[in-house]
């Protein structure tokens, strides 16, 4: 790289305070600018990774929005908000990139300041980006000042997010696309420290599309799957323009600016970015060409400014091959850190929430039975198309519902648990479906599951019901995938018994076309911070029809019901209902098409004319060991549930359920959530792909083979 040396300090004076530089870019840019002998510091609410702070640079751990700012001297370098550009809550795109960037403006009064931004910036803007090309966004320059004035006034104080989150949805709700809204954050961010930073010391540098080690985007997936000989997705007409993240590094060494400065090479497609790729690492990995987005935007970037500078970026070829090179040392995860299993959901408007919580606080009205318990019942019973002769009751937990559940029903039912009383249930459950039967008094009697949607088998409990006196059937919709509630309803009927459903993680959930909660007799659902549908970490609701509403309860109900602060939590979510099913949806159908090309798994079935929840997304494989410790090392978090109650617990039977056992012996749990992106789970499929490719087949499905003997 050729830079201009006119002006330049010794490397050894130079000091760098990177702001928010924790991450795959800051970390870079410490590595590059270390090894040309100059001093830096790290400011951010995470650590630099170990292998930055070996280096020799500094570190300070402050949260922006909510700590008071003190930063060291130095150059001070801005890379907030560069982290994801389509994260789960595009609102959080505003308070990342310019809430972050107002509360720091006090600290940056006469210091020099080169902000990181992004090419997105200009929007729609045709063909080529130059500094001089005017944005085309959603707003204008005159409504984003309007809102950057907002910005300045609310970053006079802490801002986390539940204080300034209207704010930032305004911005959000400026492209109800959802495509611009980075941009927008984006440019807002360089209004804030345009106006704040003195023009001769204020570099604004617009990147292009960057890669890097650290950083799972297009670049690196590609040549992930190269290096793993999968095919290689492209949109071939799209054109972009790429910068590594270590010439970032080098491009402030070089001090560019002042004033803004486009960053990017000449624009390829992504067609030939893959023939590049797979060229440099000698893979024989196809193309796959994919529909271009329709609201895709020009990738074409000039960057004759910055060449005017005296700055010559090296070609994208060479860049490439140097972080092939430092792929091939790269022992890191996709993720840092590990993508659990389990996301608990955050608030929609965790603004409104906090308000009402701290209202209920102020006013004492915290039990159950005022407004907002009262509106949340309600708004479940709409969602559940619960007929006015069925009792909602709102709980404490999914386990204290499945409690009322079973005692109201066996009440009406005249089968209350007496000495010896049978109950029947899959062993195939989550241990409290057992342990509120065994609270209760009753002898279990565990029987098989169904081999393609692992729910109790209706076939398995008539034998069962058969054999001895049962005085209740506990089925369990596993997942949140529904029963064979005709099936099963069948069975019971014709022997006289009560149907209570353990329907926990079925909120969202259908069963042939209607929500669950009207086909059992009675019904009960977990609100756990688990579920598709939580309440703040606790909470339930039961469902009782027509003899279960009758029988006299009102014992059992005593600290058994729902507090105002968890229902406030719950109308949060109830709201928006709809989308956290469909985005669950979209990451099981995502997993789903990967896993086609995999016959040796075998996933959760769901019967046509259901819908499954997808609490959980688990599959059924050969190799569960050997997978796991595979998707750990790749920094993908998985659970081996549920575990088959006949064989783990204390109250095992000698009858054999083969279903339950290849269950048992194969079930694995990989990430889903309603917090996940697309994107995410893209990588998740890419890191079973890689884990998988060295891993042997078996002869049959493993649940085949047990349902087969």
């Amino acid at each position: 790289m050729k830079t201009t040396s006119l002006g330049m300090a010794p490397a050894s004076d130079r000091k760098f305070v990177l702001v928010g530089g924790a991450g795959f870019l800051g970390s870079a840019i410490a590595r590059v600018l270390c090894t040309q002998g100059m001093a830096v510091t790290i400011v951010d609410k995470q650590p630099p990774p170990d292998s930055i702070r070996r280096l020799g640079v500094n570190a300070s751990q402050c949260d922006l929005l909510t700590d008071k700012i003190v930063l060291p001297k130095g150059e001070v370098v801005i890379l907030v908000g560069k982290s994801n550009p389509r994260p789960r809550w595009l609102w959080t795109l505003a308070l990342e990139c310019a809430f972050t960037t107002a509360r720091l403006l006090p600290a940056l009064q006469e210091r020099s300041v080169t902000l990181i931004s992004s090419v997105e910036v200009y929007g729609t803007a045709p063909a080529p980006l130059t500094e001089e090309t005017k944005p085309q966004l959603p707003w204008t320059s005159a409504r984003l000042e309007e809102w950057c004035d907002a910005v300045r006034c609310a970053a006079r104080q802490p801002c986390p997010p539940w204080r300034v989150a209207a704010l930032c949805r305004e911005l959000a709700a400026a492209d109800p696309t959802g495509r611009w809204v980075y941009g927008l954050a984006k440019l807002a961010q360089e209004q804030l420290v345009g106006h704040s930073v003195a023009e001769a010391e204020c570099t604004i540098l617009r990147l292009a599309n960057t890669f890097g080690m650290g950083q799972e985007r297009v670049v690196t997936r590609l040549l992930r799957r190269a290096c793993a000989r999968l095919p290689l997705p492209v949109t071939a007409a799209v054109q972009r323009s790429f910068i590594s993240a270590n010439d970032v590094g080098h491009v402030l060494a070089a001090r560019p600016g002042p004033g803004i400065i486009n960053v990017g090479g000449t624009a390829i497609s992504i067609g030939e970015l893959a023939g590049l790729i797979t060229q440099l690492c000698n893979s024989p990995s196809p193309q796959v060409e994919l529909s271009t987005p329709p609201s895709d935007s020009c990738g074409i970037v000039d960057s004759s400014r910055l060449h005017a500078g005296g700055i010559q970026l090296p070609p994208l070829k060479s860049a490439l091959a140097d972080f092939i090179h430092s792929y091939d040392r790269w022992d890191q995860p996709l993720f840092t850190p590990s993508l659990p299993v389990v996301i608990p959901p955050r608030p929609a408007r965790p603004d409104e929430v906090a308000d009402r919580q701290q209202a209920a606080l102020w006013d004492g009205r915290l039990k159950n039975g005022n407004q907002w318990t009262r509106q949340l019942q309600d708004e479940l019973r709409i969602e559940l198309q619960l007929a006015p002769e069925d009792e909602l009751l709102l709980t404490t937990s999914g386990t204290e519902a499945l409690r009322l559940a079973v005692i109201a029903t066996t009440i009406a039912a005249k089968s209350w648990a007496e000495p010896g009383q049978i109950a029947v249930l899959p062993s195939f459950t989550y241990p409290a479906t057992a342990e509120v039967l065994l609270q209760l008094g009753y002898t279990l009697r565990y029987v098989d599951v169904d081999p393609q949607t692992w729910t109790l088998s209706p076939s398995a409990l008539k034998r069962a019901i058969k054999r001895e006196k049962v005085g209740v059937v506990l089925c369990v919709d596993t997942f949140g995938n529904p029963c064979d509630y005709q099936g099963l309803k069948a069975v019971c009927a014709e022997a006289g018994v009560p149907l209570v459903a353990d329907s926990a993680a079925s909120i969202g959930s259908r069963y042939q076309g209607r929500p669950l909660g009207t086909q059992a007799d009675a019904h009960a659902f977990s609100m756990s911070f688990a579920k598709l549908f939580s309440t703040g970490g606790a909470g339930g609701a039961v469902v009782l029809r027509a003899k279960a509403r009758q029988s006299d309860i009102s014992i059992w109900l005593r600290s058994a019901l729902m507090d105002e602060l968890h229902a406030i939590v719950g109308l949060d979510q109830i709201e928006i209902l709809p989308e956290l099913v469909a985005r669950r949806t979209r990451i099981a159908e995502i997993y789903h098409a990967a896993l086609r090309h995999y016959p040796h798994l075998t996933p959760q079935a769901v019967v046509e004319g259901n819908r499954h929840s997808y609490v959980h997304w688990v599959m059924c494989v050969p190799d569960r060991k050997g997978l796991a410790a595979r998707l750990s090392s790749l920094g993908v978090e998985t659970r081996d549930y549920f575990r088959a109650l006949h064989l783990h617990s204390d109250l095992r039977q000698v009858e054999s359920l083969l279903v339950t056992e290849a269950l048992d012996a194969g079930v694995i749990a990989i990430p889903i959530s309603s917090e996940m992106t697309e994107e995410e789970a893209e990588n998740v499929v890419l890191a079973l792909e890689m884990s998988l490719a060295d891993m042997p087949n078996a002869d049959m499905p493993i649940m085949q083979s047990a349902a087969s003997r």
